[in-house]
């Protein structure tokens, strides 16, 4: 079909031509419209396009990014194609992509003009290599943005969390043309980056709707309200855009994967496993219309099929069958000697079994996804426009939890005679069903010189958790026990009004281009919880189920009490179900102008009242001097701050965290609580609050050299972290309290936290004969620093901490604020990060060479390795020590650099082929930390002794991911 299209646009009569550059490089891309019709058509890799067009003299407008537009006439004969050529000249702000986002005023600078950091994606930057989700997109691309898929942490392998200068998910503001964008349903509450926060899931966005993405690497609260402390994310969808694309890829991960373990003879044992999986199929497509002579609609849609990946080692658990839970069980059940005997009938199953301790699935969730988008605009008259923006997208994907091995008998069901239902343990699944949809509407016209944008914006987000492949061991005995259950569904919409009047003034007085704007935002934000079934989270509390023998003809030694409800992930309760919302009304007023034509002066103030904690004001000082033509000095003085979000006020769940190897039913309890109030005592939330410093050079050297320099201080009081979890015994829960759960957790303003960075950014594009060559090097480095610990009187009596004594890890006052989530802050993320992206044009052959070097990161346990008691001891004895005492498990990770390669020519003028390879080298991060005393066969094992969950972790996630080589084939047509 794609062949007979070409063909026949190939014979028709019209008009056919070329656009190059004044060097007489094609420029692919380019926008050719027929004046006062809706006929367009976009060049191909080569520069050519076509039209079909009846006899008749025609003006075609001939435009792309950074070039001037030009007007041409053409006259077309009857059977007869004519030919037009069109040579564009660059404009003087070319090489600097132009933005708008970061400032009110409608004047579309370079991003070596504006008074602070802005980075553009383009298209081509989005399209060229095959990642196909905006996060991923980039986290390849912009070195201060990081979103690495996460792996075994519940809702969250469905939703990438992000970061922006090392700091939260949600402290980054995310925009759609320019609009606030609402957040997900789902909080983070596991072992991940961001936990404890609630961000924006960008990947329903397909991104075949995407022109370009502005990423303002500056505090703006001041000019956009609540959550832009680290800065703004802009996705600009398509508009006046004409013709048809589309794109077919699809590739899967190729890889070879070694490592090594730790044997029983004290060396160490060498894998090498070769790897396909992870197939990713994808389909988008973008169409655009033209709505009468001046209106538009673009209508985009995209299909992701990928599947899971699987990176994960074999399970050191010294039993299978027999003994205790992930170790051995106490002397006084089983004398030591007798552990060699244990270990040998358990193999003797194993072996008899063929049990596979490849057990887990470690790597990234499968998941299939549809979207669509449509953007458009229909002017009414010469001064008013109405425009719209509307998207629908729908995910589901599966994650995989810990698996529960046979011994484990709290988490195993019972058949009607008392046997294991799963006799080889079973491996419990999360089935995510995400929805995502979205409306702005808004109408613009001008009073004189006035411009006025009313625009109304809803947005919804839903997360459906069912659990499969599981259980619930509380439950009575049965043949046929229930295996999957829904656990229940998190609900979060949001619904925002603006008003903005803005005008431009050429000259006011010595003042040039002096832009007036004001404004007011009325938003209402809505969360809502919503229980799962009863036998999701329900359970006999009195059930006791016998433990698993200790030997191949032993009976069970005793009994003990089944964790209640579905297993992987206990479904919401009734008690915790919520439905709540509140209010925001917030203000603004934006002056911008120059100086004696040198001085750019940008000065915002907001402010905000909620229904819910009260009221702030912000505000904003932003500069840019130009020292010369060629180079400009700027900065920016900012405060800002971020509203406590719903979910972090009114969340509440049981979840099963795996603490050491081992499950723990953890509850996380709201901040109005009687657990957090009264028994902890903690405070209200209220609003985090910032100050934001960034200074600045910009420049041009040369023809096309051009660079960017900003350093950067954002300081940040009262940050919402989740807490620690405090151990049942320690809050002095009764036996009847709360069954089944050991540890508790909270939000709490419990953090100041300083983050310093510095952000480089040099690009260069040459022509080398009928060549194009484009470089560009971004770098980031930065640090984040916990300055302070915002505690409770209660949490700090001496009573609960220097007073209790003993291991300083059961201090309340360690507890709230625990090193492993000061780790996540300060370390777990690298702490910096460099992009090298080289493209290279010659005629119909395209290659892009990319490299992304993420800088080393550490891991830090919660369980403190060098507390030590008044002899001297160590507190955790588990930990291995170098010679100097440093203990292993505080692990640093070495830089790791990916390697990406795409190659592209075009067969013809519509069709484009793509072939490429990411992680070219096949490249991981370094090895998860092993313990050898936790070899194979030990009879001293002890699975706290490192963080890799029973040796079935291998690599972190932190430092771009650990799927290995990936090919891929892209096929694109337009038209």
């Amino acid at each position: 079909m794609i062949w007979f299209v070409t063909l026949t646009a190939s014979l028709a009569q019209g008009v056919r031509g070329r656009v190059v550059d004044v060097n007489k490089s094609p420029i692919p891309g380019a926008t050719v419209v027929v004046m006062s019709s809706n006929v367009g058509a976009t060049t191909d890799a080569d520069g050519t396009y076509s039209l079909r067009l009846q006899p008749g003299t025609y003006s075609l407008r001939v435009s792309f990014v950074g070039y001037d537009s030009q007007t041409v006439p053409v006259t077309v004969q009857a059977g007869e194609t004519a030919v037009a050529d069109v040579s564009l000249a660059e404009t003087a702000s070319k090489l600097g992509e132009l933005v708008v986002i970061g400032s009110r005023a409608a004047t579309a600078r370079t991003n070596i003009q504006t008074t602070v950091p802005v980075d553009v994606i383009s298209t081509k930057e989005i399209k060229n290599f095959s990642q196909v989700d905006l996060g991923q997109v980039l986290n390849f691309v912009a070195p201060s943005f990081n979103s690495n898929r996460q792996t075994v942490t519940d809702g969250t392998d469905h939703i990438d969390p992000a970061s922006l200068r090392g700091l939260g998910p949600d402290q980054t503001l995310v925009l759609v043309n320019g609009k606030r964008r609402h957040t997900s349903s789902l909080v983070n509450i596991n072992g991940s980056v961001g936990r404890g926060a609630v961000g924006t899931d960008m990947n329903v966005i397909p991104v075949a709707a995407v022109e370009r993405i502005e990423v303002l690497r500056d505090g703006a609260a001041a000019q956009y309200g609540s959550d832009a402390i680290a800065g703004v994310i802009n996705v600009v969808l398509k508009k006046n855009y004409q013709g048809l694309t589309a794109s077919l890829m699809t590739g899967g991960s190729f890889t070879n994967m070694t490592y090594q373990t730790p044997n029983i003879a004290g060396g160490t044992d060498n894998h090498s496993v070769s790897l396909h999986d992870g197939r990713v199929f994808q389909f988008d497509i973008s169409k655009g219309f033209r709505l009468g002579s001046r209106g538009f609609l673009t209508v985009s849609g995209q299909v992701v099929d990928r599947e899971r990946t699987n990176r994960s080692g074999e399970d050191n658990a010294p039993t299978i069958y027999l003994g205790a839970s992930g170790g051995f069980p106490a002397t006084t059940a089983l004398p030591a000697a007798q552990r060699p005997q244990l270990l040998a009938d358990d193999a003797t199953l194993v072996r008899q079994r063929g049990y596979d301790r490849r057990n887990m699935v470690v790597g990234n969730s499968s998941a299939r996804n549809y979207g669509v988008f449509a953007n458009g605009s229909v002017p009414l008259g010469q001064r008013s426009e109405l425009y719209f923006t509307g998207g629908v997208t729908s995910r589901s994907g599966t994650g995989y939890g810990n698996n529960r091995i046979p011994v484990s008998r709290t988490q195993q069901p019972l058949t009607a005679d008392g046997t294991l239902y799963y006799p080889d343990g079973f491996l419990p699944a999360i089935k995510a069903t995400i929805g995502d949809q979205s409306l702005l509407a808004g109408f613009k016209t001008k009073f004189g010189q006035w411009n006025m944008d009313l625009s109304n914006t809803f947005g919804r987000n839903q997360f459906r958790f069912d659990v499969e492949n599981s259980a619930n061991a509380s439950l009575p005995n049965s043949s046929t026990p229930q295996t999957a259950f829904y656990a229940g569904t998190l609900s979060f919409d949001q619904n925002t009004t603006n008003l903005d009047f803005s005008r431009l003034y050429e000259r006011a007085g010595s003042i040039r281009s002096l832009n007036l704007a004001f404004g007011g935002e009325f938003r209402r934000d809505h969360f809502v919880i919503e229980p799962g079934e009863v036998n999701s989270y329900s359970g006999d509390p009195n059930k006791r189920v016998p433990l698993a023998p200790l030997s191949l003809t032993g009976t069970s030694p005793g009994t003990t009490t089944p964790l209640p409800g579905a297993q992987v992930f206990p479904g919401y309760q009734p008690d915790f179900a919520v439905d709540k919302s509140r209010t925001n009304v917030s203000l603004y007023g934006d002056v911008e102008g120059e100086l004696f034509n040198r001085l750019l002066l940008d000065v915002a103030g907001r402010y905000e009242n909620y229904s819910d904690f009260g009221s702030a004001l912000t505000g904003k000082l932003a500069t840019r001097l130009r020292l010369s033509d060629a180079f400009n000095l700027r900065g920016a003085i900012s405060t800002g701050f971020r509203a406590p979000s719903l979910h972090q006020r009114y969340f509440q769940n049981i979840s099963t965290q795996f603490v050491s190897g081992n499950p723990s039913n953890t509850l996380t309890v709201n901040n109005d609580n009687p657990i957090a109030r009264n028994v902890i005592g903690v405070d209200a939330l209220r609003a985090e609050k910032s100050v934001n410093y960034t200074l600045g050079l910009t420049g041009r050297i040369g023809r096309s050299f051009t660079f960017t320099v900003d350093a950067y201080q954002i300081d940040i009081t009262d940050r919402i972290v989740y807490s620690g979890g405090f151990n049942r015994t320690l809050l002095g829960f009764g036996a009847n309290d709360y069954p089944g759960v050991n540890l508790v957790r909270f939000f709490a303003n419990a953090a100041n936290t300083r983050t310093r960075g510095i952000d480089i950014v040099g690009t260069e594009r040459v022509t080398l004969g009928a060549a194009r060559l484009s470089v560009s090097l971004a770098m980031n480095f930065n640090k984040n620093l916990v300055t302070g610990i915002n505690s409770t009187p209660l949490i700090d009596n001496p009573a609960n901490n220097e007073g209790k004594g003993g291991n300083p890890d059961n201090w309340f006052k360690n507890i709230l604020f625990d090193r492993q989530q000061r780790g996540y802050i300060e370390s777990f993320l690298p702490r910096d990060k460099q992009n090298l992206i080289v493209d290279f044009t010659l005629g119909k052959f395209n290659a892009n060479l990319r490299m992304a070097r993420f800088g080393k990161a550490q891991f830090l346990t919660n369980a403190d390795p060098y507390a030590k008691d008044a002899s001297g001891n160590y507190y955790n004895s588990q930990f291995a020590r170098d010679a100097n005492g440093t203990p292993y498990i505080d692990q640093t990770y070495s830089p790791v650099v990916y390697t990406d390669l795409t190659l592209g020519y075009g067969l013809t003028k519509q069709l484009t082929l793509q072939v490429g390879a990411n992680n070219l080298f096949d490249v991981y991060p370094d090895q998860i930390y092993l313990d050898p005393r936790n070899a194979l066969g030990s009879v001293d094992y002890n699975s706290g002794r490192d963080q890799s969950n029973r040796s079935r972790f291998l690599y972190g996630s932190n430092q771009g991911g650990f799927n290995g080589h990936f090919l891929f084939g892209r096929l694109s047509f337009s038209m």
